[in-house]
């Protein structure tokens, strides 16, 4: 009998490469394997000799393409390559609260409870130099509960920056970013610099940086169908950050030859990139787990449950079960999910999310998240998606049945204790 493939369910972490960049990186790797016959291969964008403009041709056409999702009239100059969405955040909070400390002892900066780990490594750095640290809280839904005027009032002089995750990693939950946006203009502060980790918003939600009214934006590749290890940053015209690694390319602003392939994967995916149409495809879908879950698995608890969410992200807690054991025997099962960030797994750390949203913490160490990518449904009929989705769901509700039933056991297991000896063994285990 032949082995089911594993299923995927974990795109927030990294999606799949998508069909035309799969295509755009065969059609280059079959001109690396006959450059004598074609001539073409892509050279180091800096060459100026015909290999490596042809490179630079792509780094152009990447450029637009990237501008080209960010909203009308965006301009490419504004765009630079990087090798993660976790450079761009860090490349902006480093430049702009080094220059603060140049000012200060104790700049002051204004971020959320619920930000990327890309963000919180910053926080730490952060508070270590002497900062001064705002953490806007969220309520149980995973929503900021400051106004616009709670943001004008947290404002003092010495605060330097505004930096806000846009849809969050663990729960899909949209934040309003606007509201900062709003307060700055309303106060008139030109010298704060008002930053948005937009990574998983991107190919999800329409965005547009004109409205956005942000002086930075952070994006990254493997999240919209691009190879791991690009990363973009658009900034604001008439804005500068110091060096993150020096160098003159990327118009001098970072130095390093750019990842080529990577980024001729970024320009496949970019140019591919709907959001409305993902959106609304995913979400049903979604919508299905949601419910089926709720319906079939006593104590489940769905995260974010009313707030506005992207419609491809459910993060859902199962009570008295550790999430981590879970995920690894669905695995086993052929399902690959996530216990939340990525960039924190291998950790047995509750989620700072979760902590914030008010949970416990046995609840926030029992909670799953499940993301889908259109490549899930790409060519494949309704019964094919649903098909999978219940072989998941079975898997599921028969793990879950199982741990929990094991762990009813261990805990009415009766322990003995020899007196002389003080040693303890479980009641299974006794000869008397």
């Amino acid at each position: 009998m032949q082995k089911r493939k594993p299923i995927y369910l974990d795109s927030n972490a990294g999606t799949p490469l998508h069909p035309h960049a799969i295509a755009s990186l065969r059609e280059w790797i079959d001109a690396y394997q006959r450059p004598t016959e074609s001539g073409e291969f892509l050279g180091n964008p800096s060459s100026i000799h015909s290999h490596g403009r042809i490179a630079k041709q792509v780094l152009a056409e990447a450029r637009e393409a990237v501008a080209s999702s960010l909203g009308h009239n965006t301009d490419s100059g504004q765009v630079s390559f990087t090798s993660s969405g976790t450079e761009s955040n860090q490349w902006v909070i480093r430049s702009v609260l080094e220059k603060a400390f140049q000012k200060t002892p104790t700049p002051h900066w204004i971020t959320t409870s619920v930000e990327h780990d890309s963000v919180l490594q910053m926080q730490e750095w952060f508070l270590a130099k002497g900062g001064q640290l705002t953490l806007v809280p969220v309520d149980s839904k995973g929503v900021l509960v400051w106004d616009e005027a709670a943001f004008e009032e947290a404002l003092r002089p010495e605060t330097a920056l505004i930096s806000m995750i846009w849809v969050n990693n663990e729960t899909g939950v949209i934040s309003p970013i606007h509201l900062a946006s709003r307060a700055l203009k309303k106060s008139r502060r030109e010298d704060v610099f008002l930053h948005i980790d937009g990574a998983q918003a991107w190919g999800k939600i329409p965005i547009d940086v004109q409205a956005l009214k942000a002086d930075s934006l952070a994006l990254s590749g493997h999240k919209i169908g691009a190879a791991s290890g690009v990363g973009v940053l658009w900034l604001k015209r008439g804005k500068q950050l110091e060096f993150f690694i020096r160098g003159k390319q990327e118009r001098g602003r970072r130095g390093g030859t750019e990842n080529i392939l990577g980024i001729l994967t970024l320009l496949a995916a970019a140019k591919a990139m709907d959001p409305k149409l993902s959106s609304q495809r995913l979400r049903p879908w979604i919508t299905y787990l949601e419910t089926a879950i709720l319906t079939r698995i006593p104590e489940a608890e769905i995260n974010g449950l009313g707030a506005p969410r992207v419609g491809n992200t459910l993060n859902v807690s199962f009570s008295n079960l550790r999430a981590d054991s879970l995920v690894m025997a669905l695995d086993l099962a052929g399902f690959s999910i996530s216990s939340g960030s990525a960039c924190s797994s291998g950790t047995l750390a509750a989620s700072h999310v979760l902590l914030a949203m008010g949970r416990t913490q046995e609840e926030a160490k029992s909670s799953l998240r499940i993301s889908l990518d259109p490549s899930f449904l790409t060519d494949r009929l309704d019964d094919a998606v649903r098909n999978d989705l219940d072989l998941f769901l079975n898997s599921l509700e028969k793990t879950i049945s199982r741990m929990r039933e094991v762990a009813t056991q261990s805990q009415t297991r009766k322990h003995y204790e020899y007196p002389s000896y003080g040693k303890q063994f479980s009641s299974d285990q006794a000869t008397v």
